[in-house]
């Protein structure tokens, strides 16, 4: 087998665990979390199989919110193309139908957005020029950013999280923020229930016991035989149940703050794109519509891949701004 090969080999290797190692992470902390916490604790903490049928119950829910919509994440990424998103809504292509069919009859286009009218009359707040990707080898919108990662440019990027395994924009930022969100509520319930075994059947038993809160210190002391496996194992899941409530809960609050403001993460902390743009949507109402289409609150309880991001003119503007300056 030549090098050549062998480094094929390890680029397809090192490229599977980019894309799907953080979700196979997360997969194992759900499902360690989930088992522990209905299997084991519970059958420690509570004596009325009343609570404990709930507590399966509502673990359940919490585990289907969360697989869906990572699963939705994933799915709906390559929706994040500026390609898709030209066909979709762009307000050239709107021009352009209307050229073709005089007689088109007012409509509400696939987004959701305003009727036609609106959108041939809108005018634009100023001329600022497009950027070519020589990546893709096209001309591309302003606030598109091309991600080496998933190989295409994509519009309104907020970041590429390397837990999920792809870059979050326009088309799944939706899937992301309620994967959050569920992660969170999730992991607030499970905390004290791990905490509880923690402190009654691992850490209390050996002295200098608020060290086993720390995973790699039980770890490393089951290395050298002084630490049974199981409780090695149930501490390292609680480090990490209590670093992903950290990250599940911090990211959350960030994206509802930055999509308060009309903004992703990427674009809130570059200060060229907030000098340039003004934040999307004129108001609260707008900017969650942007991200989540109507009804937004329904999606943190099922799924609405069909109910698409609603875009005003304004927004068109902004979002597919590449025409050439005028000099």
């Amino acid at each position: 087998m030549g090098l050549a090969t062998v480094n094929r080999k390890l680029a397809v290797l090192g490229e599977f665990f980019i894309n799907w190692g953080g979700s196979i992470v997360v997969t194992c902390v759900l499902i360690s979390t989930y088992y522990c916490c209905v299997h084991i604790v519970a059958d420690n903490m509570y004596t009325d199989p009343v609570k404990i049928y709930w507590l399966t119950l509502l673990a359940k829910l919490i585990i289907l919110e969360i697989a869906v919509n990572l699963a939705c994440f994933v799915y709906y990424s390559r929706f994040n193309s500026v390609t898709y998103w030209h066909r979709k809504s762009c307000v050239a292509d709107l021009r352009v139908y209307a050229e073709d069919s005089e007689a088109q009859p007012e409509i509400e286009y696939a987004t959701g957005q305003p009727n036609l009218e609106r959108h041939l009359s809108w005018e634009p707040a100023n001329e600022s020029g497009s950027k070519f990707c020589f990546t893709c080898n096209k001309e591309a919108p302003q606030r598109s950013h091309h991600c080496p990662l998933c190989k295409m440019c994509v519009l309104r990027k907020d970041h590429h999280c390397f837990i999920t395994g792809a870059c979050v924009g326009l088309g799944n930022q939706r899937y992301f923020m309620v994967f959050l969100f569920w992660c969170t509520i999730g992991l607030i319930i499970a905390m004290p229930h791990l905490f509880f075994y923690m402190n009654t059947e691992v850490a209390y038993w050996y002295p200098f016991g608020f060290l086993y809160y720390i995973g790699p210190v039980a770890v490393f002391r089951w290395i050298f035989g002084y630490t049974p496996f199981g409780q090695a194992c149930f501490s390292t899941l609680f480090s990490f149940a209590a670093a992903s409530l950290i990250t599940a809960g911090g990211f959350f609050g960030m994206q509802v703050y930055y999509t308060t403001q009309g903004y992703t993460m990427y674009e809130y902390n570059n200060l060229t794109v907030r000098a340039s743009f003004q934040g999307d949507g004129e108001n609260l109402g707008e900017r969650f519509r942007l991200v989540f289409g109507r009804n937004w609150f329904v999606n943190f309880l099922v799924p609405l891949p069909w109910n698409l991001p609603v875009l005003t003119p304004a927004i068109s503007d902004s979002l597919f701004r590449v025409r050439s300056k005028v000099l």
